[in-house]
């Protein structure tokens, strides 16, 4: 049985993660940075490691649970920081993730996935990144670029587009309208729209699991970074969702426009070459039927 640690293990995609995982058949770590009550069907067989912020402590960890691979899925996330998002940015995107790679320098593990993000390519298909959050997810990939190229892991990123699901509460564009659509209350649209390319939290999960066992079976060879795309292969506006949860759930939604602000920037969603031998299972029209279904 395979060993796998995997970081952000309480998140939205972690949490998916995990389940997936342990039916897989793999044992199944996870970290934390503070004691979890979360209940999850797996959470009798999946141990949980607290982290303390110290290198020393997950060098200990890794030690000890001895894992032949690493699932990096932690990160902080928000579309424009202040302020104070500079230092908790700079942790959890770029330290945590270079305390991971020395500790498994330390342990001789030699396998690591990490979830990348399309808005580290604004309007170019090289790196301009569109907020701090994607500049910090670059910056640790171009320490996990030296990683892998002087100790020789093998280590795949995996391009993340919009992930949801019928069981996500964080404040997006998708659990808005979804919101909206229950409690019969307006949905705030800006004129300037977003465009998503989203993919279901076990389709993202999916893909991880899919790297590992490229990795597993050395496909992907080491000393190199593997840059793939977790995409649906197309886009859709916030207007053409609207429409979706007033066709699935037959019922209106009162849209309310909204204008940007000057500081802000919108961009269509990138996407690379998508990982091989994935493809999603769960369509955007049965993803809504399923949040529909969970708020009804």
């Amino acid at each position: 049985m395979l060993r796998v640690i995997v970081s952000g293990i309480t998140g939205h995609l972690g949490r998916e993660l995990a389940g997936q995982l342990v039916a897989a058949g793999f044992e199944t770590h996870g970290l934390t940075r503070r004691k979890s009550n979360l209940v999850q069907p797996w959470t009798e067989t999946v141990r949980l490691h607290q982290i303390d912020g110290s290198t020393e402590r997950l060098i200990t960890i890794l030690d000890e649970v001895r894992p032949d691979a690493i699932i990096h899925a932690a990160a902080l996330a928000r579309r424009e920081h202040h302020r104070s998002d500079v230092a908790p940015f700079i942790e959890a995107n770029v330290l945590l993730g270079t305390q991971l790679l020395e500790a498994m320098r330390s342990s001789d593990c030699k396998h690591f996935v990490t979830a990348g993000s399309y808005l580290q390519h604004f309007d170019t298909n090289g790196y301009r990144a569109l907020n701090l959050y994607a500049a910090t997810k670059q910056a640790f990939e171009t320490i996990l670029e030296y990683y892998v190229d002087a100790f020789s892991f093998s280590a795949v990123r995996l391009t993340l587009s919009d992930i949801y699901s019928e069981h996500d509460t964080r404040p997006k564009l998708m659990t808005d309208i979804a919101t909206a659509w229950a409690a019969s209350t307006p949905v705030n649209l800006r004129n300037d729209e977003a465009w998503v390319d989203l993919i279901h939290v076990e389709d993202a999960a999916a893909a991880f699991l899919r790297a590992m066992s490229l990795l597993e079976t050395n496909v992907i060879c080491s000393g190199a970074l593997h840059r793939h795309s977790v995409t649906s292969g197309y886009d859709v506006s916030a207007t053409e969702l609207v429409g979706l949860f007033e066709k699935i759930g037959n019922g209106n939604i009162t849209v309310k426009r909204t204008e940007g602000t000057s500081a802000s920037r919108r961009m269509k969603p990138w996407r690379g070459n998508v990982l091989p031998g994935w493809t999603p299972k769960v369509n955007l029209e049965e993803g809504i039927r399923r949040i529909i279904a969970a708020r009804r």
